[in-house]
């Protein structure tokens, strides 16, 4: 009985507790650093959406004349609206049990800010699941994920308390890699693709003398980041596998 109002609570969270509604999303648009996935060209794609909420990526999709949507997600009342839009939504409580059974592969499939919500000793081999029975061969798989490197790292941590963990660059590779990914691509790593050439001259000179900074820092303190592992300060980490 305690895990079934524990699962409730964590379910209803984030809707609850944020005031957030479906008419929070009437004016909803995809995240520009997605729309290369998403062309014209991509119309007849098998698409998936991982913890699809209230449908608001869904349904732009289908405004935009995609056909062929799919989500799951935990939430009764999310899966409602979602159908009500006329959208194909089932409710998933283990994206595992769901990759199994399906029997159904996708072009792209995309899980944003989920991962953190999954159960540590579970991420793994729930994206390994992903990979082998729900990703088609020539796929895409697109992962966002809070960024613990990021000056808002910590407060996205405790903030929402179903979070059970962040990802910093170098543990989101080892994640992905750990679940057979080979070909793993960070999104606009520092946040400026879309910025006017000034601002993002300006933001880039930002970053180069936080890395600096952080780089003295640490030969004073006799610290260190892992080698090999990006530094990447967006609030979210953006992931293209394959």
């Amino acid at each position: 009985m305690t895990d079934q109002i524990n699962d409730d609570i964590k379910k209803n969270a984030y809707f609850v507790n944020r005031n957030v509604s479906d008419s929070s999303y009437a004016d909803y648009r995809l995240p520009r650093y997605l729309n290369p996935y998403f062309t014209d060209a991509d119309k007849e794609l098998d698409i998936l959406d991982i913890g699809c909420g209230l449908g608001q990526s869904l349904n732009y999709l289908k405004n935009k004349g995609f056909k062929r949507l799919y989500g799951i997600d935990i939430n009764d009342e999310s899966i409602a609206l979602c159908r009500k839009k006329g959208l194909s939504v089932e409710k998933v409580n283990d994206t595992r049990e769901f990759a199994l059974q399906s029997g159904k592969k996708f072009d792209r499939i995309v899980m944003s800010h989920v991962l953190e919500h999954i159960r540590k000793e579970d991420m793994i081999d729930t994206l390994i699941h992903i990979k082998k029975y729900l990703l088609n061969e020539g796929g895409v798989f697109l992962l966002m994920v809070p960024n613990a490197q990021s000056y808002t790292g910590s407060y996205w941590r405790y903030e929402d308390f179903t979070h059970n963990i962040l990802f910093t660059a170098g543990s989101c590779i080892y994640v992905l890699r750990a679940a057979g990914f080979t070909d793993i691509q960070f999104i606009d790593p520092d946040g400026t693709r879309h910025m006017n050439p000034i601002k993002k001259v300006f933001i880039k000179a930002l970053i180069g003398y936080h890395k600096l900074k952080e780089d003295i820092w640490n030969k004073i303190l006799q610290t260190s980041f892992h080698k090999g592992s990006p530094r990447i300060y967006t609030f979210e980490l953006k992931v293209a596998a394959r």
